[in-house]
């Protein structure tokens, strides 16, 4: 069957950037499809570690925003444990600024780009895959990557999520200009400040980058206090005692992963999912880019071999 594109990619972040610019440079007709415009925001602390640096082939230095020396660790704001050292630590970045480098490098290698483009979900045809779109669009590719974020409409149409679960993970975060800072020793800005004992399951966090402090909180919710994270950032906020009026002008939230376990599947048949798509992050700190962008070289590997050997890319 004659298909509109190898491998379609559903989600224009770290992952699904990676998985297609991997497939592009292979030689494969690739086309990469985003919801919302490029650039986006993204709920994220944007700190890289430099297991993340050291995989991507490209210099960072135009979306780096700052470079951190250190971490300070406290329990509810008290207590602090600093930990400096003389070599860097992590790199700070934007996420629509870092997500929008990796797309621009994804179109260098040739993967086509659709934007503002909600796909609704996709089905088998043919021994490949259908890919319905908003206003009742259908494109065929032989392979299909999810990268589409926790609750992603691939591992959806695919059933490659267990059943619904209890725990629902979310973020909030606000960007709060250095203007409306009432107090930064100089010393924080080359740290990063984590803060647990606070939010059920995660921590509040500080990032320090070029015109901003990111501020935000992040955790797994159960029960009754299902996506309510609201009052541990207000809380958090207040306790910080950073801003001079005590309010922010814009805060944001998104969906985070759980935790990934073994009722997960990445791959079934032809389509496969990367990053937060297949809840893959670190259980203990939330880190989620490394893991996006690991998983997305995998799945091109995946697809590549499958071409090579004839069968299925869940089988590598």
């Amino acid at each position: 069957m004659k298909w509109d594109y190898d491998v379609i990619v559903v989600g224009a972040g770290p992952g699904g950037a990676t998985a297609s610019r991997g497939c592009a440079r292979a030689g494969l007709r690739t086309l990469l499809i985003e919801k919302e415009r490029l650039p986006r925001y993204k709920v994220c602390g944007g700190c890289l570690s430099l297991k993340t640096v050291r995989i991507l082939e490209f210099d960072l230095g135009p979306v780096v925003e700052n470079i951190v020396h250190g971490a300070k660790f406290t329990y509810t704001l008290r207590d602090p444990l600093c930990i400096d050292s003389q070599e860097p630590i992590g790199i700070m970045v934007m996420r629509e600024q870092f997500d929008q480098f990796l797309v621009d490098r994804s179109l260098d290698a040739g993967v086509e780009l659709e934007e503002g483009k909600k796909v609704l979900g996709a089905r088998q045809v043919g021994g490949g895959i259908e890919v319905e779109w908003e206003g009742g669009g259908r494109t065929r590719c032989e392979f299909l990557i999810g990268a589409d974020g926790a609750g992603s409409v691939v591992a959806r149409s695919f059933a490659l999520l267990p059943p619904k679960r209890e725990e629902l993970g979310i973020g909030l975060q606000s960007e709060i200009p250095y203007g409306q800072v009432a107090e930064m020793y100089k010393e924080d800005r080359r740290r990063v400040h984590l803060d647990f004992g606070r939010v059920p399951s995660g921590y509040g966090w500080v990032f320090p980058k070029k015109e901003v402090l990111s501020v935000g909180v992040g955790g797994i919710l159960r029960g009754g206090e299902r996506g309510n994270l609201q009052p541990y950032f207000t809380g958090f906020l207040k306790d910080l005692k950073l801003i001079r009026d005590g309010r922010v002008e814009r805060v944001k939230g998104h969906r985070l992963p759980c935790f990934y376990d073994e009722t997960f599947k990445l791959a079934r048949d032809n389509v496969l999912l990367v990053g937060d798509a297949g809840y893959l992050m670190d259980p203990l700190t939330g880190e989620g880019v490394y893991y996006a962008v690991r998983s997305g070289m995998l799945a091109a590997e995946a697809i590549l071999r499958s071409k090579e050997k004839g069968e299925g890319p869940a089988a590598f």
